[in-house]
């Protein structure tokens, strides 16, 4: 991350702790993949057990293709936002903001309501719980906090996340049926 430096009676202030957001992209992969296997181990069966409201299917191995497609993809923009570079003509802070408490917190605001829905377990809802919702909120907190994001910017990316996942989902689970 370039360091945008402020010289103060002969003390160097950061403009953000750089350390803090390098660690909030390397995260992100390892967090994400725990959600998409806890995902991958219950989706067959809670559709097969579902099958009545959600008239389609999915199979195990289709699931695992469709995330590790976008696991792959979005650990990718971690690294190259880590090496400071842009990302989807996103620049790093942009794109860890729009991911993580955009399209994550999104996703685990998804499963919830999901879970209300069903009135039962649903795929995720337990990483969202206590990994999603804990990760998105650090990472908006710090993003505040550091002046890289305003609330309103984050709430905007948090709606356009909440829009994009599902045509994301859809794409990628469309994919996946292509090829297995």
């Amino acid at each position: 991350m370039k360091k945008v430096e402020k010289v103060k009676s002969m003390e160097i202030v950061k403009e953000y702790d750089d350390s803090m957001f390098r660690r909030l992209l390397l995260l992100f992969p390892p967090l994400y993949l725990i959600h998409d296997i806890e995902e991958i181990i219950t989706v067959e069966s809670f559709l097969e057990k579902n099958s009545n409201v959600l008239p389609f299917s999915i199979t195990t191995l289709e699931f695992s293709f469709a995330f590790t497609l976008l696991w792959f993809i979005a650990s990718m923009g971690c690294y190259i936002a880590f090496k400071d570079k842009r990302f989807l003509g996103m620049k790093p802070t942009t794109f860890l903001a729009f991911l993580v408490p955009g399209i994550l917190l999104a996703n685990g605001i998804g499963h919830f309501g999901q879970f209300i829905f069903f009135k039962d377990y649903v795929p995720g809802i337990i990483t969202s719980i206590f990994i999603l919702y804990p990760y998105t909120f650090f990472t908006a907190m710090f993003l505040i906090k550091e002046r890289e994001v305003t609330k309103l910017r984050l709430l905007s990316y948090f709606a356009i996340g909440f829009i994009a996942q599902t045509p994301l989902a859809l794409m990628a689970l469309y994919i996946a049926k292509l090829i297995i």
